[in-house]
């Protein structure tokens, strides 16, 4: 692990899902949407993805926000849930304060009081998305850098975007230590050249894509400050 890990000069994580529980914006809508509310959110979210990767194969330019309504609408007429303009709007609303996960901020507070390197966010999200979910969430004066794809006219797992965080703090990619909820986003940010631990929040202990496998995997946010640690000691 050592050999993987050392050298890290700068912390990035991923957004939605990794930072903030976009699934919790569907549950505060329980009261309207009843036994709805788990396969609302894991279809909107896994359409988030999908309506994303289709855009930037076609040539498509638009940005996370039209995606993440057009995701939207599309989950609930699957689901032949009633047209409800104001439950539209409550829950497209709602993915501007998207909670962060309970681990979130303690992680960020230890690794900010250890003095790890910068901190930031690497997100499709826009960047008025990102700033609304990070205020909403206490969280914005604990990251150095909120960074979305805007600017690169690709999504993840594109490797432009993750040369974002390179870029932005003049380190090389494998300096950068990335973390991701996600399996499809740890192996395209290892394939960039970047250090990246795989956040199991599922606890599946089964990864995907061995041809970019993670440096580390961990099993909650909380773990993080001791990994940082343990690459400090490695470097």
């Amino acid at each position: 692990m050592s050999g993987q890990l050392s050298g890290a000069k700068a912390i990035v994580l991923s957004g939605h899902g990794t930072v903030f529980d976009s699934a919790g914006v569907v549950r505060f809508a329980a009261d309207a949407l009843g036994d709805a509310v788990g396969p609302l959110a894991a279809l909107w979210e896994a359409k988030r993805f999908e309506y994303a990767w289709m855009s930037q194969l076609t040539g498509r330019r638009t940005d996370l926000w039209q995606l993440t309504g057009e995701a939207l609408d599309h989950a609930l007429t699957a689901l032949r849930l009633p047209a409800n303009p104001l439950l539209r709007a409550r829950l497209m609303q709602g993915m501007l304060q998207a909670p962060p996960f309970a681990d979130v901020r303690p992680a960020l507070v230890a690794l900010r009081e250890a003095r790890c390197g910068p901190i930031a966010l690497l997100s499709n999200a826009s960047v008025s998305m990102l700033t609304a979910a990070a205020k909403a969430g206490d969280l914005y004066p604990l990251f150095d850098a909120l960074l979305s794809a805007e600017p690169t006219g690709s999504f993840k797992p594109a490797p432009p975007v993750y040369a974002l965080a390179a870029s932005r703090f003049g380190v090389a990619p494998a300096e950068i230590l990335y973390v991701s909820a996600h399996a499809w986003d740890v192996a395209g940010a290892a394939s960039a050249g970047l250090t990246a631990v795989w956040l199991d929040r599922s606890r599946h202990g089964r990864g995907e894509f061995a041809w970019a496998p993670p440096a580390a995997v961990i099993a909650s946010l909380a773990d993080l400050p001791a990994l940082v640690a343990h690459t400090a000691r490695a470097a």
